[in-house]
């Protein structure tokens, strides 16, 4: 009962801030009101265009707010984003192939969450940083995990009871957007085991303090404190702890936003307004600039680290009637909303959980990153890839020397530059899901892109203060060895450089931004892990640097490559 009251709480709150907020947007331009200059700044606007937006989303939202579907009572998918269902079927093929006959408790996955960058809440007329998740936060910061610890486990245990329903599971299925046809048909077979395996079932066991992980065949969460930071750990079987990721961020996400909301000197319906005003400019300037003109196409990547339930629904319920082609990877606007079309592929925890669970493979590159993409393929029919996670320049040379590099239909950049990502994938359909800023976009269709990803780009980032940034990978897996015993993988993500070349890589100049996001476990030595994956984004990026420089000089094929016979062998 006292979780289910503090989440109603929390969904009354939010419900009435967005009706005061919305309420409160100008109806005229009386020139009464502005638009934050951070906002013009984000979105590459004018004032003018800016204000004709607002005012635009504002007619519109006066009357719609007040047909926004309850949803007090949330499910297991909802927070999660369309490829988890895609990846989730996957990997319960991939347990049945490995695994006994009838064990699926194995592979274990177990996803780290990691906080990257606290938000800055304006408190007493000066902007501080929340310190929810430190231990020990001095007075220089705005709260302390001590004094939150209690009503973030309730908030997390609250998120840990919502269960799977088979109806919803079939409905997600079938809301699949034109682009995920073939995955959904390749996929077919799999569906009616996978809903009566997940269906009924609770998201997540919320384990005590000190109390550790076991073998139940459901998923348990824990949070510890590391470097005196909060971390949240959950680990199950791959194929239902991949649900457990995305809604663990949302529910940082939301606890973070709501106490900036509280501790701070603007509430939650200041927030909300801003928040609106960002969407509406943001969302507008899409479609002007890239939809209407037929220069790409823009899908709404949302869901995952959303603050504010009814909000991210107001932002589906005006973007269906404002672009032409919408698509969203959100399963919570899927099940809720009416004409949702749901778009996703795969993500980074495919790659790094085979890293895991296949090491022998990776002895001097990371080949199990190629044998999740081609079980990904054969599975799904969809030949998009990330290639990223351990350069995607190594990444491209491996498929190029193994003859799989023709197969892909689509790469997609998450990392690094986007002018050298093109440049890796030079004849290749590029999307760039790394969008910030209008100017992000603007680079890209100069760089040859024409299908784009972003998410909080549309108004749930504030503009002008630093916004917290929130990440979870998996970093562990653990599977039953020929012997018996439990074997124990351990796997790390580098990203492509943010500079360019992992070649010029120093570890004087760029190892401590380089490091900032990279997430391992607390038992893994992590200058040994990043020294490895930084050996393995090396290697293709000296030589696809060495080809590129041939070639401008007139020289002749690309010098060496990557891999040896017996790479190819034991993959």
């Amino acid at each position: 009962f006292f979780f289910r009251a503090h989440r109603m709480a929390s969904t009354t709150t939010q419900r009435q801030a967005l009706l005061s907020a919305v309420a409160a947007l100008p109806t005229a331009d009386d020139g009464s009101w502005s638009v934050p200059a951070p906002i013009l700044k984000a979105t590459s606007t004018s004032e003018a265009d800016a204000k004709r937006h607002v005012l635009s989303f504002s007619a519109w939202a006066q009357g719609a707010v007040r047909q926004l579907p309850e949803a007090s009572e949330h499910e297991a998918t909802d927070f999660s984003d369309y490829y988890k269902i895609v990846m989730s079927r996957v990997q319960l093929v991939y347990a049945k192939a490995t695994q006994p006959a009838g064990e699926l408790r194995f592979p274990a996955c177990r996803f780290q969450t990691q906080l990257r960058r606290r938000p800055q809440v304006v408190k007493d007329g000066a902007a501080r940083e929340l310190g929810v998740f430190d231990s020990g936060a001095g007075p220089e910061m705005v709260g302390s995990y001590e004094g939150s610890s209690a009503a973030f486990r309730a908030a997390l245990q609250a998120v840990g009871e919502r269960r799977f329903r088979a109806a919803t599971l079939r409905r997600l299925i079938a809301a699949r957007g034109p682009p995920a046809a073939s995955i959904e048909e390749s996929l077919a077979p799999v569906n009616e085991e996978w809903v009566r395996l997940l269906s009924g079932s609770r998201l997540f066991e919320l384990l005590d303090d000190g109390v550790g992980f076991s073998a139940s065949g459901g998923v348990q969460v824990r949070v510890e404190l590391q470097g005196g930071q909060a971390v949240v750990l959950a680990q199950g079987p791959w194929f239902r702890v991949t649900f457990a990721e995305t809604p663990i961020l949302q529910c940082m996400a939301q606890f973070m936003t709501e106490s900036v909301q509280t501790e701070g000197d603007h509430g939650a319906a200041r927030w909300c307004r801003d928040a609106l005003m960002n969407f509406a400019v943001a969302a507008h300037s899409v479609q002007e600039r890239v939809h209407a003109p037929g220069l790409g196409s823009v899908s709404f990547f949302a869901g995952r680290r959303a603050p504010h339930a009814d909000f991210h629904l107001l932002q589906h319920l005006y973007l269906q009637q404002l672009w032409p082609a919408f698509a969203t990877s959100s399963l919570f606007a899927g099940r809720v909303l009416p004409r949702c079309r749901l778009v996703g592929t795969s993500a980074h925890e495919g790659p790094m959980a085979l890293m895991a669970l296949e090491a022998p493979l990776d002895a001097r590159l990371p080949l199990s990153s190629v044998l999740w993409t081609v079980l990904f393929w054969a599975c799904t029919g969809n030949r998009t890839v990330l290639p990223d996670a351990f350069g995607s320049a190594t990444f491209k040379h491996m498929l190029l020397e193994l003859g799989l590099l023709p197969d892909v239909a689509m790469a997609r950049q998450d990392s690094g530059r986007l002018a050298r990502f093109a440049a890796i994938f030079p004849e290749t359909r590029r999307m760039a899901s790394e969008i910030e800023e209008f100017a992000d976009i603007e680079e890209a269709l100069r760089c040859g892109y024409r299908y784009f990803g972003a998410g909080g780009f549309f108004g749930e980032k504030r503009r002008g203060l630093a916004e917290f940034s929130i990440a979870a990978k998996i970093t562990t897996a653990l599977c039953p060895a020929a012997d018996g015993t439990l074997r124990v993988g351990h796997a790390g993500k580098l990203g492509d450089f943010s500079e360019g070349s992992w070649a010029d890589f120093s570890e004087e100049k760029h190892g401590g931004t380089a490091r900032a996001k990279f997430i391992v476990p607390a038992e893994v030595d992590r200058d040994e892990m990043f020294a490895r994956l930084l050996g393995y984004a090396r290697a293709g990026d000296a030589l696809h640097d060495a080809a590129t420089a041939a070639s401008a000089g007139g020289g002749g094929a690309a010098p060496g490559t990557l891999l040896v016979r017996a790479d190819a062998e034991a993959l």
